[in-house]
């Protein structure tokens, strides 16, 4: 059914940053049919949906860059730890308890819902089962990118290397095409990863033409560990065995320093940078204001609800724009603008969808959300993208919309029972506990 959001203030996230002071949106077969001010809108005898959203400011969906989405089932379970002992000695073991394919289907669908709450519309995920997540996914009808997270050591899902990458591959095979789900490969980590396997990976992704994601430089202790071990930190060392190029993400990169840096610009990687997550587990902060003035294309991730706690790129995006201010001493250190960018379009280049999604254009597919600019929180409303950034908090988001078709409105999920989410999680709970 064709559709029509009409009388909104929209902020297009396009090259120009175009902002649509009184507008409309016209939606048909899923994408964006044309977009304009409301005097060049015929409404009437229009054939479809008509949703009049006076008062609502109508922005791209968030892109979540950087996922483990059935964590949801282990958020609270070890908090207050360094990262090398929060996992190995907290979370490797209890995900060889609790990872099964139903487990992770039932914390994926909580995940779903805290994600579809706060106006995610596109995620980016490496965990075990990624198959089942896909599947969620799609019923959900949020768009995912993802793939299995291929690790040097037997896990929940497969026992070799070698098995992992023929599930990875096989999941490309099954959805690669899909409108909604965009298979990628994933890797770990440089420290849980042999060169062997980082390459095997690069070559499938390569083969494929898709996305290959991994974890880089995330804690000082994986620096100083990967130099005594190849002679090189992190990036560089990824960089000396062919693993930066323009189709990969590199979540975290905390610790780069100025050569990676100049390395990772001119291969045309991308990072993921989760700066709750990395404040959490006391990793550090990522310069993402040098990495932006370097050319790096940098997106926004929320990381696993184990080390963040939420889901919730509202409050990410927020932490973003204010980490590098404290860091540099220097309030105009990444903007406003700058921050929602990295939420919404930065986030979508990030992984190779900045023709799909992340800004509101002729030909994208309409994934949006509708913000109540009208709220008490956040008016008045002097400049447009401050007040999403600095003000705005997730239940000021009312619907969403990706592909077309609404998964939320008026703050009701539609193709989850939430309920039941939380009563099946709570269960997962109870039979660990036993």
């Amino acid at each position: 059914m064709e559709k029509l959001i009409c009388n909104a203030r929209i902020l297009t996230m396009n090259a120009g940053m175009d902002v649509i002071a009184d507008g409309y949106i016209r939606i048909k077969d899923g994408k964006i049919e044309a977009i304009g001010p409301m005097e060049e809108c015929h409404v009437e005898n229009f054939p479809g949906e008509i949703k009049d959203v006076r008062g609502m400011l109508v922005m791209p969906g968030f892109v979540n860059t950087h996922t483990h989405v059935p964590m949801t089932m282990l958020r609270g379970y070890a908090d207050d730890l360094p990262l090398h002992t929060w996992l190995t000695e907290h979370i490797f073991p209890a995900e060889a308890r609790l990872v099964t394919p139903e487990n992770v289907r039932i914390a994926t669908r909580l995940a779903f819902v805290e994600m579809i709450k706060s106006g995610t519309t596109c995620f980016n995920d490496m965990y075990f089962f990624e198959n089942v997540i896909a599947d969620e996914a799609r019923k959900a009808g949020i768009r995912g990118v993802m793939n299995e997270s291929v690790i040097d050591f037997p896990t929940s899902s497969f026992k070799s290397v070698d098995e992992g990458l023929a599930i990875s591959e096989k999941l490309i095979r099954e959805w690669q095409g899909d409108p909604l789900i965009h298979p990628s490969v994933t890797v770990h980590a440089p420290y849980t990863c042999s060169k062997e396997t980082l390459q095997k990976a690069k070559c499938l992704a390569d083969r494929y033409a898709t996305l290959l994601q991994i974890h880089v430089a995330e804690t000082r202790k994986e620096v100083e560990d990967i130099t005594a071990r190849t002679g090189m930190p992190p990036a560089e060392y990824l960089y000396s065995i062919g693993l930066l190029d323009r189709n990969v993400i590199a979540a975290h990169c905390v610790w780069l320093n100025a050569r990676e840096v100049r390395l990772m610009a001119e291969c045309g990687t991308s990072i993921g940078h989760c700066p709750k997550s990395n404040l959490k587990l006391a990793s550090g902060i990522a310069d993402t204001d040098t990495y932006l003035k370097a050319g790096i294309t940098v997106g926004i991730g929320t990381d696993g609800t184990a080390s963040n706690n939420t889901l919730d790129m509202v409050e990410e995006m927020r932490f973003a724009a204010l980490l590098p201010k404290a860091m540099h001493y220097d309030p105009e250190a990444v903007n406003a603008a700058q921050a929602l960018r990295m939420a919404t379009i930065n986030g979508a280049r990030a992984l190779g969808l900045e023709d799909v999604t992340g800004s509101l254009e002729v030909g994208k597919s309409a994934d949006l959300i509708t913000v109540n600019i009208a709220a008490s929180n956040m008016i008045p409303v002097y400049n447009d993208y401050s007040a999403v950034v600095y003000a705005m908090n997730s239940k000021n988001i009312r619907s969403s919309m990706v592909h077309g078709e609404w998964i939320m409105l008026d703050r009701v999920v539609l193709r989850i029972d939430k309920d039941e989410a939380i009563e099946d999680l709570k269960n997962i709970i109870v039979k660990n506990n036993k």
